[in-house]
């Protein structure tokens, strides 16, 4: 019967329906049935006429029919989702008089209108326009679009927004002001307790209580604590700092972030805030690495004690990191290797295992005429290292055949119109799978809901350990600059440098686009133009902190700087306590409720770190 049927159509609606069956057997689109439908003159359902509840992130689309017999169907896709064909999301009745479905407001979303007639022949599109309809739509809006027919095409007559959907950023505005007022009433309560009249206060005080007498055990200042102890060595709270918004922003994003598609991880490619926080991780952990070399190569402690010291950290990172990727239980047959604890390790142990045979006690080269950049090449081996090591990860990416996806860098799925639909990731998921396995690695990409991948992708993988080894050298490079260089003008300077060129070379490899660059910035993969970027972000963030900290001291570091004193502890406590009271419970699903619930988590772990501080407990790995 199905032949019979396939030969009634003409040499076109046979490539048509040949085409849609291969679609269907790919499984790129998850309605393809419809084509049968279509196809087979099956009964189609008139499309629901009760209106849809409206959830965070989504708008409602009337479809209001004009002049017309036939029935039509809605084509949707967000223009997030790049270089991906339109999905057949809603059948209408016509004799209905309105059809209302929920869309997506976190991207614009383009839309296309069909129509069929009993003949396939004059099954037509015409999508509002040119090609489609595009429209970014407001969350909470209510949107009704006419639609009217013009000889076999459909045309949008218009599109009209039929309520005053409130901002759904509102809360965020509230939670900033809120910030900014405790900030500003902080400061001016530090003032007033400083100010000349609270110390008049406290000294008659003081006066009327030494009238009645010595207090019991009171005793007078003894010579040697009149004399000034002598300054001590000042620890660079900026650091601290910049590693303590690292884990504060990582904190509220790992909780949901208000449930904002900006607080979550880029879909593909593309920076988030979301995207931000691990890689600054990683690079501030290369700067202090340069601290704790210098020391250790002032006390001449031998490198086998250090690669000892080494060796241990990293193998108890890795193994907090596969605590935290079972604290829902284990399942030693689906069990996840990689994580974010294990990227940390392998790159600890490789950066710092090369810098222990290149760190130097002392800076003996100030007074030679390279001395403006002994940073460098005081250091050329490692940047020989580093080379390889970009090197070997552009020629994997590109030049590795991972069974027919050679070269590719996209999710899969829907990316690119279907044609690489089980290539998610490339040669970075392909090297996952073989070295881990299927079943071992992250199972549900960022990816997967946009593009409807089907294959797992891990963005902790063994191959962006290669360029985040590079992007904690950047740290390391930093660091660098801050033992050699003594005085702020210099560091800052240099620190200005590098995020200028990191900047640029970042910027062209992605031709400073989201899509059509050479090495788009991805941090599913941790592509080149990924670290570069991200690099240069984190010399500008440093600059700030170093400035407004540790040089015209206008900022303390708080609260910031607590956290950055006890990151591990703060990272295992909030991944492993995240669904546990007091910091989450059930609550209504609007952004508002969400964001103020994570932002009481972050705080909460900020409240900690403070405890933790102010009783000196520093529980480091």
């Amino acid at each position: 019967m199905i032949r019979k049927l396939f030969d009634r159509f003409s040499e076109t609606d046979r490539k048509s329906v040949s085409a849609a069956v291969r679609k269907l057997s790919n499984g790129l689109f998850r309605h393809s049935f419809y084509y049968f439908k279509v196809l087979g003159d099956a009964d189609i359902p008139p499309c629901n006429q009760v209106a849809p509840g409206l959830d965070m992130d989504t708008a409602i689309l009337t479809i209001v029919p004009r002049n017309f017999s036939d029935l039509i169907v809605v084509k949707l896709q967000s223009e997030e989702c790049d270089t991906c064909e339109l999905l057949e999301s809603i059948w209408m009745n016509t004799t209905e008089s309105t059809c209302s479905f929920l869309v997506d407001t976190k991207w614009r979303m383009r839309v296309e209108i069909d129509k069929k007639t009993n003949s396939i022949s004059t099954y037509k599109y015409n999508g509002c326009g040119e090609d489609y309809l595009s429209w970014h739509f407001e969350e909470g809006g209510n949107y009704s679009l006419v639609l009217t027919l013009t000889g076999d095409n459909v045309q949008c007559e218009s599109l009209s927004l039929d309520n005053d959907p409130s901002d759904s950023n509102i809360p965020i505005y509230v939670a900033i002001g809120v910030f900014v007022a405790f900030a500003v009433g902080w400061k001016l309560g530090q003032r007033l307790l400083a100010s000349k009249w609270i110390w008049r206060i406290k000294l008659r005080f003081m006066s009327s209580s030494r009238l009645a007498g010595p207090e019991l055990g009171a005793s007078a200042p003894s010579i040697s604590e009149d004399r000034e102890s002598p300054p001590k060595r000042e620890r660079l709270k900026s650091l601290d700092t910049f590693r303590g918004i690292s884990i504060v922003i990582m904190i509220f994003v790992n909780y949901g972030g208000g449930q904002y598609w900006f607080f979550n991880h880029s879909p593909w490619n593309g920076l988030t805030v979301a995207d931000l926080v691990f890689p600054w991780f990683i690079f501030i952990m290369g700067t202090a690495l340069a601290y704790s070399f210098q020391a250790l190569m002032r006390k001449s402690v031998h490198k086998h004690v250090i690669f000892w010291k080494i060796f241990k950290r990293s193998v108890i990172l890795f193994g907090l990191g596969l605590m935290v990727n079972t604290a829902g239980g284990v399942d030693l047959n689906t069990i996840r290797i990689p994580g974010v604890l294990q990227r940390f390790s392998l790159t600890y142990l490789i950066v710092a295992t090369m810098h222990m045979f290149n760190a130097k006690p002392i800076d003996s080269n100030q007074y030679q005429w390279w001395s403006p950049v002994r940073d460098l090449t005081d250091y050329w081996k490692e940047w020989v290292i580093m080379s390889v090591f970009i090197v070997t990860h552009t020629l994997l990416t590109f030049e590795l055949d991972a069974t027919s996806c050679k070269g590719y860098l996209g999710p899969g799925g829907l990316a690119n119109f279907g044609e690489n639909a089980n290539c998610t990731g490339g040669a970075a998921s392909y090297i996952d799978r073989q070295v881990f396995g299927v079943n071992h690695i992250y199972q549900s990409p960022t990816c997967k809901e946009l593009y409807h991948t089907s294959v797992p992708h891990d963005p902790e993988g063994l191959l962006g350990t290669l360029t985040s080894c590079f992007l904690c050298f950047l740290g390391l490079q930093a660091g660098k600059i801050f033992v050699t260089y003594k005085f702020w003008k210099p560091r800052i300077y240099r620190f200005f440098m590098w995020f200028c060129v990191l900047g640029l070379i970042g910027g062209t490899l992605c031709k400073f686009s989201q899509n059509d660059g050479w090495i788009p910035v991805n941090k599913n993969l941790w592509s080149l133009s990924f670290v570069f970027t991200l690099g240069a972000m984190a010399f500008l963030l440093l600059t700030f902190c170093y400035l407004t900290i540790d040089v015209y001291k206008v900022w303390s570091g708080a609260p910031f700087f607590y956290p950055g004193m006890n990151a591990i502890v703060l990272y295992l406590g909030h991944e492993l306590l995240h669904q546990c009271f007091p910091i989450s419970w059930k609550i209504a699903e609007h952004h508002a409720d969400n964001l103020a619930m994570d932002i009481w988590g972050a705080t909460f772990w900020v409240i900690v770190a403070y405890i933790l501080y102010h009783n000196q407990v520093f529980i480091s790995v």
